[in-house]
C-alpha cells in the first residue's frame, strides 16, 4: 500500500478579536492527513493518519475530532510514531468528506470511492482549493510539472447542456423552443446558473448572456429549427498550486467574448520555463473553418498566472461580426473531421513528434497527427488512424500518450493500453498495443454515486507521478422520469 500525504496549513478558528499575538498563535498549528487506499475490494477503504505540529513540534498521541459524513468509520488508533489512524469504510461509490478537528484548527478532505481502481493506484482525492465548486468542471489539465491546473469552467447544470434539446423538444421545432421550454420539467437546468461567476472563485467570467442568475440564451429564430438559441457559456481558468497543497489564484485563459459563447476545449501544454508554455486548443472557427465545420487544433503561448486572450470577438446584435484570434492552426495536411481533445506529444528533447485527437461527434474514435518532417507547428504532419484495439465498437475520447501508455475515455471509465512497438510507424498496428487496463472504473447511477471518469492528464511532481481527472457524479433525479442531474468535478491520485 502507498501513502498519499496532503500538507495543508490552516488557521485558527478563534472567536474574539485579533491582535499581532493572535496571528502568531493562528499560524502555529498544521494539520497533515495522508490517505492510503487499502487494495482489498469494490470500494476500497482507506486509512487516514493525521499528523499535527504546533510550533514546528510534531504533537503525538492525541485524539482529534474526526467528522466523516458518508460510510462508516474505526476508532482512533495510534502508529509506531503516535500519530493518531483511523479506516473509512465506504458502502458505495461517491465522495467521502473527511474533517479532522484539532485544537480549534480543522482541515477537510474528500475522497472519491469509485467501483474499481488499477493496483497501481493509490487513493483518489478531490482537487482541494477553488476549483470545484457547484457549477461543472470539465476539460481537466493538469501542466507536466504539476505547477498549474487548468478546468473549462461554466456557472451552469451539466446535463442542461447535453440534455436540452430533449427537455426543451416542442411540435413544430426540429432542435427545441426555448420560449415554451420554461414552464417545462427540468427547464432550471436550461436557464438557471449553479456556482460561481464572480471573485474570488471566477473573477472576470463573461456574464453577457447571464440576467439575475439566469441564461438568457440567443433571441435568434430559425424557422422550423429552434425558437432561440441555446448559449451555455464556457471559458478555462488555470489554478496555481499554493504551498499548502491547494489551487488557487484563479487566472483565464479565453476569448474576449462577452457572451462566452466561443469554447475552445481540449488544453495540452509544453512547459518552456518556470511559467511560460506552449499550448495546443481544440476549436471551432466560425469564420475560417479549414476546409470542414468541425473543431480544428491551434496553438499558442501562456505565461502562468497572467490573464491571457485567445483572441477578440466582435458581436453584431446576437451573433458574432467578426473574431479575430491569437492563436493558429496547426499546419495539417488537412483538417478535415473532427480533431477534439487535443494532446501535445514530446519527446525528452522537448520536440514535438505528434498530436492526439479524438471525434466525439461522428466515428468517436482516436487518431493521431505524426509530424516526420521540419518543425512545429508546420511540416509534413502524416494522419494515421488507430487499430480495432484502440478503436473498438465502444466510444474512445480523450487520448493522453505518454511515449508508453496511451490513456483515454472508454464510455464512462479511464483505461490505458500499453504501446510496445519501436515508432511511429507502429501506431496503427494492433500488435503493437497490448490489451487494456481498467484504470478508474465507474458507471453507477444511484444519487450520490460516480456516473464517469475521463479526461486523464497525468504529472510529475516532487518525484512522484500522479493523475488527474474529471469525475461525474448523480447529484439528484430529475422531474421527469430517467433524467438526472449530474455534477461534474476534478480529482486527483498518485501513480505507484
Amino acid at each position: 500500500m502507498k501513502t498519499f500525504l496532503f500538507t495543508g496549513l490552516f488557521f485558527m478558528m478563534v472567536a474574539g478579536c485579533s491582535s499581532a499575538s493572535d496571528k502568531d498563535v493562528k499560524k502555529s498549528v498544521v494539520i497533515d492527513l495522508e490517505f492510503t487506499r487499502i487494495k482489498t475490494s469494490s470500494y476500497n477503504p482507506f486509512d487516514v493518519t493525521v499528523k499535527i505540529f504546533k510550533d514546528d513540534q510534531q504533537v503525538t498521541n492525541v485524539y482529534p475530532k474526526v467528522q466523516v459524513e458518508k460510510g462508516k468509520v474505526s476508532e482512533i488508533t495510534f502508529d509506531k510514531e503516535g500519530n493518531p489512524c483511523f479506516t473509512v469504510y465506504p458502502v458505495s461509490s461517491g465522495i467521502y468528506p473527511v474533517i479532522v478537528e484539532y485544537s480549534n484548527v480543522a482541515v477537510k478532505r474528500e475522497a472519491l470511492v469509485v467501483t474499481e481502481l488499477s493496483d497501481d493506484l493509490g487513493q483518489p482525492l478531490l482537487v482541494p482549493g477553488l476549483v470545484n465548486t457547484d457549477g461543472y468542471e470539465d476539460g481537466i489539465t493538469i501542466t507536466p510539472d504539476g505547477q498549474y491546473l487548468f478546468i473549462q469552467y461554466g456557472p451552469l447544470y451539466f446535463s442542461g447542456v447535453f440534455l436540452h434539446q430533449d427537455i426543451c423538444a416542442e411540435d413544430g421545432w426540429s432542435l427545441y423552443d426555448l420560449v415554451s421550454c420554461q414552464s417545462k420539467p427540468d427547464s432550471d437546468w436550461v436557464f438557471n446558473t449553479i456556482g460561481p461567476y464572480t471573485a474570488p472563485e471566477r473573477p472576470g467570467f463573461p456574464v453577457g448572456g447571464i440576467k439575475d442568475g439566469r441564461l438568457t440564451h440567443l433571441d435568434i429564430v430559425l424557422e422550423n429549427v429552434a425558437n432561440r438559441i441555446a448559449l451555455f457559456p464556457t471559458v478555462f481558468y488555470g489554478f496555481k498550486r499554493l504551498e499548502d497543497g491547494t489551487f488557487g489564484d484563479p487566472f483565464k485563459l479565453a476569448f474576449d467574448d462577452f457572451k462566452g459563447a466561443n469554447s475552445p476545449y481540449g488544453l495540452s501544454f509544453m512547459m518552456k520555463s518556470d511559467n511560460e508554455a506552449l499550448f495546443i486548443v481544440s476549436w471551432d472557427n466560425y469564420f475560417n473553418h479549414l476546409g470542414d465545420d468541425g473543431f480544428d487544433v491551434y496553438y499558442g503561448n501562456i505565461t502562468m498566472g497572467e490573464d491571457s486572450s485567445l483572441g477578440k470577438v466582435i458581436y453584431e446584435g446576437e451573433g458574432f461580426s467578426s473574431i479575430d484570434p491569437v492563436i493558429r492552426p496547426v499546419g495539417f495536411d488537412s483538417h478535415i473531421g473532427v480533431q477534439g481533445n487535443s494532446h501535445l506529444y514530446y519527446d525528452n528533447d522537448k520536440k514535438i513528434r505528434s498530436i492526439w485527437t479524438d471525434d466525439e461527434r461522428d466515428t468517436r474514435d482516436i487518431t493521431v497527427n505524426v509530424l516526420i518532417d521540419a518543425d512545429f507547428p508546420d511540416g509534413t504532419w502524416t494522419h494515421k488512424n488507430l487499430p480495432a484495439k484502440i478503436n473498438t465498437t465502444a466510444s474512445e475520447t480523450q487520448p493522453f500518450f505518454t511515449g508508453k501508455r496511451l490513456y483515454l475515455n472508454r464510455e464512462v471509465s479511464i483505461v490505458y493500453h500499453e504501446f510496445i512497438g519501436s515508432s511511429e510507424n507502429d501506431y496503427t498496428n494492433n500488435d503493437s498495443w497490448r490489451d487494456e487496463v481498467v484504470v478508474v472504473k465507474a458507471g453507477e447511477t444511484g444519487i450520490g454515486e460516480i456516473f464517469g471518469a475521463g479526461e486523464p492528464t497525468l504529472c510529475e511532481y516532487n518525484g512522484k507521478k500522479y493523475l488527474y481527472f474529471v469525475y461525474v457524479q448523480v447529484r439528484a433525479e430529475g422531474e421527469a422520469i430517467d433524467r438526472k442531474d449530474y455534477d461534474m468535478g476534478a480529482a486527483f491520485v498518485e501513480i505507484e
